[in-house]
């Protein structure tokens, strides 16, 4: 459950956490659609080699690093089987880009996850002309993530005590040991999110339908800055993706 991580926010002090959710909602969509524009492996690195700065600069490269081991048995699985199954004329290749294009697209959200306050990406939505009950309920995803992750190695916990052996066995068995797992935990959310439903209908949740907030966003120029260099680089992206041969980004494997 270490891949969860990423949707985890962490308080710090960085230069990304200080820009407006919003600027970083944008540059988050930006790198997600240049991650999906390219299949090679060449320019797919280089979107990585730039991302991975931007986690240096929120201090929150080590929690990426965790969340990356724990999907690395999704990534090995995506690489093996698709170099085997792929129609590709170069499934290797297919494979490699493919791995690549999934951790740039977690690490482009992950960005954004971790560097936004649940309450902050609330007010974002809300200033962006989104409905309350859809910030609201961003909002609360984003808070339970990490809820989820920490009953989930609770579960882990007492099941060992139990006497399963969860981290025992050959990859098919180690799946199968996941249901002692799931189970419990779709349970405990179901009840948890009744405990939430029930609280919110006590305090009148939806009751008015005018609200007041304490504290509004406010672009500020390096926010500006963010929004027209993630413009930019999309500008610039498509017109690669249109005007350069796709042979160049190929690699020779």
């Amino acid at each position: 459950m270490s891949f969860l991580e990423v949707f985890q926010y962490t308080r710090q002090d960085s230069i990304i956490h200080r820009l407006d959710p919003r600027a970083k909602l944008f540059m988050a969509i930006v790198s997600a659609i240049v991650s999906l524009i390219f299949l090679e492996i060449l320019p797919l690195l280089i979107i990585l080699i730039i991302l991975i700065p931007l986690l240096v600069a929120a201090k929150s490269l080590r929690r990426w690093l965790r969340s990356m081991k724990g999907l690395s048995i999704l990534l090995v699985f995506i690489l093996v089987f698709n170099t085997l199954l792929s129609p590709a004329p170069n499934p290797l290749n297919h494979s490699i880009a493919l791995t690549l294009r999934l951790i740039a697209l977690m690490t482009s959200f992950s960005l954004f996850f971790l560097t936004v306050h649940p309450d902050e990406l609330s007010q974002a939505l809300i200033q962006m002309r989104v409905r309350f009950e859809f910030a609201f309920a961003m909002s609360m995803a984003m808070r339970y993530v990490p809820t989820l992750a920490q009953e989930a190695y609770a579960i882990m916990d007492a099941q060992k005590a139990r006497g399963v052996e969860l981290d025992k066995g050959n990859p098919l068995k180690r799946i199968r040991n996941i249901v002692p797992i799931i189970v419990p935990l779709i349970i405990v959310s179901i009840r948890r999110a009744l405990s939430i439903a029930e609280s919110m209908e006590s305090r009148g949740f939806g009751a008015s339908p005018h609200r007041t907030y304490m504290n509004r966003l406010s672009f500020k120029k390096k926010d500006w800055v963010v929004v027209f260099i993630s413009l930019l680089v999309l500008v610039l992206t498509i017109y690669i993706r249109l005007y350069i041969p796709l042979y160049v980004w190929s690699l020779p494997f």
